[in-house]
């Protein structure tokens, strides 16, 4: 005959053997799974990246200014850190591009594109990559130089056309230093957010040796496709376009519609 299980009520004194036994096989399970699950989850978690962003610290540069593809500082490279790239981009303060801000002083001052400048900002980078957001806004300008420098990097290179490429466009503020992390779709709204405002979007893949490359995004004709580009923000895409070089960035010239969403 099989032996009934005794029935034991909450307030009673003493808690039957058996029910004690099947606690505490359960507290020892509890205690030795949770930390193996706890160990587990943290390593599965992809790390932060070193990137950097100077908050509260302002920086000084000097170097020529070029409005087009997009708003850029070429420093000279004796002038910069060993650890940053003298191609500087440009954003504005907040969740803006630099476009607005630029327009603002060069009203005020005249043509600037070509002419040797300094702009205080907060320093941006990481990978290579630099980046100088104008926290000043419109006061951001300290000076205009006389002098002319001649810059020996390449301006432009020669077109290459790329076809299925796999990344994701992730807005290069966030991603290069203001957040960790600033990719993903848990950076999703955020990273729509900046591209609307006016950052150039940025398309992040693998490259040789399994190294990020970077490609400012815009349109087949050099048109700013920021607010085209929003429902595949922080989504793994598959790219197809022309890509050169300019003043130090890579661009992917292509049509917002060759976009696709990249399934595994």
């Amino acid at each position: 005959m099989k032996k009934e299980t005794p029935f034991y009520i909450g307030w009673q004194d003493k808690m039957p053997k058996e029910h004690r036994s099947t606690v505490k096989k359960f507290i020892i399970i509890i205690f030795v799974a949770l930390p193996i699950l706890a160990f587990s989850i943290i390593y599965a978690q992809r790390g932060f990246n070193n990137h950097q962003f100077e908050l509260g610290k302002s920086t000084e540069l000097t170097g020529v200014y070029h409005s087009s593809p997009v708003p850029t500082l070429e420093v000279l490279r004796s002038e910069m850190k060993a650890e940053l790239s003298n191609h500087v981009l440009l954003v504005g303060y907040g969740k803006f591009g630099a476009e607005g801000i630029m327009k603002t002083i060069t009203k005020d001052k005249g043509g600037l594109d070509g002419k040797r400048i300094t702009l205080s900002g907060t320093l941006i980078y990481g990978d290579g990559k630099t980046i100088l957001e104008l926290s000043k806004k419109s006061k951001s300008l300290v000076a205009i130089h006389k002098d002319i420098v001649t810059v020996n990097d390449v301006k432009q290179q020669s077109k290459k056309v790329l076809n299925n490429i796999t990344g994701e466009i992730v807005d290069p503020k966030c991603y290069f230093g203001v957040m960790k992390p600033g990719e993903g779709k848990i950076h999703k709204s955020c990273a729509i957010r900046c591209i609307s405002g006016g950052i150039p979007p940025v398309f992040k893949t693998k490259g040789d040796q399994n190294k990020n490359e970077y490609y400012i995004l815009l349109g087949e004709n050099g048109e700013k496709i920021n607010h085209q580009l929003l429902d595949k923000v922080a989504e793994k895409v598959a790219v197809n376009g022309v890509t050169t070089q300019i003043h130090g960035w890579n661009y992917l010239y292509l049509s917002p519609e060759s976009i696709t969403l990249f399934e595994e």
